[in-house]
């Protein structure tokens, strides 16, 4: 894993802690509103504690996701750029392939024209003795 996933696995935990205690409410960011008292039957209720530990463990959870996801994007780019290196590598490959097959077939063309110029101006010799 390099330095950069580890980087952002530390900052997803400290953003995990942060939420941790923010919803303990041992250092609140701003002061909450009134809220008026409702009265529900006890039987009804989750402990407060239950609460917290629901939403801590739930950020808990949110933020290993966060580090999951963080991890495959970066598996991810480095499959795509050694992707990318190997259709470089075959390009580079057809295209030294193609031109060598250029480079033969240019040389091919090139000696059955000298042998036609030939052949036409034996056959122009041949018919000029036959004519004479």
């Amino acid at each position: 894993m390099d330095i950069e996933a580890e980087i952002r696995k530390l900052k997803l935990r400290v953003d995990a802690l942060e939420a941790t205690v923010r919803s303990t409410g041992a250092t609140p960011i701003r002061p909450r509103a009134r809220r008026r008292r409702m009265n529900f039957p006890a039987q009804n209720c989750t402990p407060m504690e239950d609460i917290h530990a629901d939403v801590t463990t739930a950020t808990i959870d949110v933020a290993e996701v966060k580090i999951r996801i963080k991890d495959l994007q970066a598996e991810l780019a480095q499959d795509v750029s050694a992707l990318n290196d190997e259709i470089g590598g075959f390009r580079r490959q057809t295209n030294d392939h193609f031109a060598k097959f250029r480079s033969q077939a240019r040389d091919q063309h090139d000696s059955i024209h000298h042998r036609l110029t030939d052949l036409g101006l034996m056959i122009e010799r041949l018919l000029k003795r036959l004519d004479a």
